[in-house]
């Protein structure tokens, strides 16, 4: 039997930050049930998503498409780690996703199986209109089509589910160009709206369709790790599949990403939720020791940087998700409340639409940029606009521009290359490697 151990290192460079990854893959892994948790696995997967921010390369032939398949050290990781039919589309459009997605026959003790290996990341440019609009309102005005349609209205965030949906296709379309006569093992990774999209991805798996077409899959080979996963879906709307539990989901308590929509409005995950530590589950010294540890791996992966925790640790991030809360109490409400934002009547989406979405996705034209100049003002008069502005969102104002250093009010000590520190994948392969794994099954949950 062959050597199922790989290991392969490269560089990468995601928006002007430099790093390195080593990453190990040992296919053997593989030769157990999905609802056991694999540590292992956990860690290469987080580190899979740090290479997957890697600057995008637009082929000159793909580019009318909006398809872009270069990813340098992404592409060079899959293939030193010998998987093969390497595609991947780094700059997926606004309703879409940008994934990769990879495969590789595996000869383990169980068998020879076709193990196909996805990745989906956070969000590009345009998708954070789709990751701001869950009732699917604004699709066609900010340039998507949808791929969920609305039947799921009201109870799954349809922006997530139009990736989900976009994804579902693109997979089934890659299994039937590469089909293989053995049996399919896959593993699901996703980051931020690609956890989104693969929480709920792996859900339909388990609940609908077992499987992409006319390729079927056993429950028991499908393997998904979630990392930094918003909340996509009500809980209401989530069974007692037992299947679930093969869905983990790692949250750092720090990153308010985790907790959108919030939970106290009745939102939540599929899967098992794995936290990493923090203020809240540790000693202030203890919390100084891991932060010291974490800084180690940190510096390689973010190379010779400091890592910028918040200074009130997951309190900041649970203080805004709380005034979130209580301005947006479904996702209906989300399109009716009026608030004042510099002196004009707006909806919550309306707000996010012309400040935090408009800000992230400037750039790509002179149109694009003059809307994210506007709205770079936009948050800094609101966050701190006594008059004009409604308390809440000039709280939420206040948080984008005065902790994630948007608008360049930090004079970038907090800045804006990084929608910070506690969000990002270098972080939360840090803090992992920081960790046990019998420290990660404390801070366990279902």
């Amino acid at each position: 039997m062959e050597d199922l151990r790989r290991t392969f290192t490269t560089d990468y460079i995601d928006e002007g930050i430099e790093g390195t990854a080593e990453i190990t893959l040992d296919y053997g892994w593989l030769d157990r049930d999905s609802k056991e948790f694999n540590y292992d696995l956990a860690i290469f997967c987080s580190t899979m998503a740090i290479v997957g921010y890697d600057t995008p390369i637009p082929t000159e032939e793909l580019m009318p498409t909006g398809f872009y398949n270069k990813i340098p050290a992404l592409e060079r990781m899959l293939r030193g780690l010998d998987f093969t039919d390497v595609e991947i589309n780094g700059c997926g459009q606004r309703d879409e996703m940008s994934y990769f997605i990879a495969r590789k026959e595996i000869a383990l003790a169980s068998g020879t199986y076709n193990f196909v290996f996805t990745g989906f990341m956070g969000s590009y440019k345009r998708q954070w209109f789709s990751n701001f609009d869950p009732n699917g309102v604004d699709r066609e005005a900010n340039g998507g089509a949808g791929y969920a349609g609305d039947a799921e209205k009201g109870i799954v965030h349809l922006g997530f589910a139009d990736a989900r949906d976009y994804m579902y296709q693109q997979l089934t379309a890659y299994m039937d160009k590469y089909s293989s006569e053995y049996e399919t093992k896959i593993l699901i990774m996703g980051h931020s709206r690609g956890a989104a999209a693969a929480n709920l991805l792996a859900a339909k798996l388990f609940n609908q369709t077992h499987g992409f077409g006319t390729h079927p899959l056993k429950n028991e080979n499908i393997f998904v790790y979630c990392l930094a996963t918003p909340n996509p879906i009500a809980v209401s709307a989530i069974d007692a599949n037992p299947d679930y539990d093969r869905i983990i989901n790692i949250l750092n308590p720090e990153d308010f990403v985790t907790m959108v929509f919030p939970a106290k409005n009745g939102f939540g995950k599929y899967g098992r939720i794995f936290n990493l530590l923090g203020t809240d589950n540790l000693s202030p010294k203890q919390y100084a020791d891991l932060k010291q540890e974490m800084q180690q791996y940190f510096t390689v992966f973010v190379r010779d940087r400091d890592f910028h925790p918040y200074k009130k640790g997951n309190l900041t991030a649970q203080n805004v998700t709380l005034v979130m809360a209580n301005t947006v109490t479904d996702f209906d409400s989300f399109y009716r409340i009026k608030m004042r934002e510099c002196f004009k009547s707006v909806t919550v989406y309306e707000y996010f639409k012309d400040t935090l979405c408009a800000y992230i996705a400037g750039g790509a034209t002179e149109e694009e940029q003059a809307a994210a100049n506007k709205a770079m003002y936009m948050l800094l008069f609101s966050a701190i606009d006594l008059l004009g502005t409604s308390r809440k969102l000039r709280k939420i104002s206040q948080f984008f521009v005065f902790q994630e250093g948007l608008g360049g009010a930090t004079g970038n000590k907090i800045g804006a290359t990084y929608f910070s520190d506690s969000h990002r994948p270098d972080t939360y392969t840090a803090y992992l490697m920081s960790m046990t794994e019998a420290q990660l099954m404390e801070n366990s949950s279902k």
